[in-house]
């Protein structure tokens, strides 16, 4: 069993940070498979049994590594996402965001917990309800974007949202099964090289 909560990373300190720190490391090192309690002891160098006494269990502590790759990524890109004014702005922020995203490992470790939470269902509705701070802020966006548009009516921003969230992660995932990004970079880049014209688009249906 495990706490399903969100964890605030500001009540992270001492022991248990050095733990989140250890399970984020083994994460991306050993995968969702081989997060076990034993290895991520072994990655921070601390007694197994401090897992469960701080924890209760190896997935909570799972998922509080989970919750500070999502606070870091909100922190960091959160800003600039809001400051964005349009999709060639957009799309360049996409594309920095999973450079980042991969060189960091945030990108190994999101998809391995998607994929533990497919054979786990509370698991699974944990890591979905984290992911929902980043479809609230792709809605907020992609409303102001299509505001005055003809697809303002058309398209339902949470439905889109949800679809360029699932894009993202879908991206990746099959982007790590094949041991190669270059396929998941040219994507980006390819929304990088159609933006302008997508742009050119919505503001000639604002104006009819």
């Amino acid at each position: 069993m495990f706490d399903p909560e969100p964890h605030d990373e500001h009540d992270l300190g001492g022991t248990k940070a050095r733990l989140v720190e250890a399970a984020l490391q083994t994460l991306k090192t050993k995968g969702f498979a081989g997060s076990s309690a034993r290895e991520i002891a072994r990655t921070g160098a601390v007694n197994q049994a401090l897992v469960f006494y701080h924890f209760g269990s190896v997935q909570s502590l799972l998922l509080a590594a989970l919750d500070l790759v999502s606070a870091r990524r909100l922190r960091a890109y959160g800003p600039a996402f809001e400051r964005a004014r349009d999709l060639p702005e957009l799309a360049e922020l996409a594309r920095k965001i999973y450079d980042e995203d991969l060189e960091n490992g945030y990108v190994t470790v999101l998809g391995e917990m998607v994929a533990g939470g497919v054979s786990d269902q509370k698991l699974g509705r944990a890591v979905a309800a984290r992911m929902q701070p980043w479809i609230d802020m792709v809605e907020a966006k992609v409303r102001s974007l299509l505001a005055g548009s003809l697809l303002e009516s058309m398209v339902p921003p949470r439905d889109l949202a949800f679809a360029i969230i699932a894009l993202y992660l879908g991206i990746d995932m099959l982007s790590q099964l094949e041991g190669d990004h270059a396929r998941a970079e040219s994507l980006l880049g390819l929304g990088v090289r159609s933006a302008p014209l997508v742009s050119v688009l919505l503001a000639a249906s604002e104006r009819s």
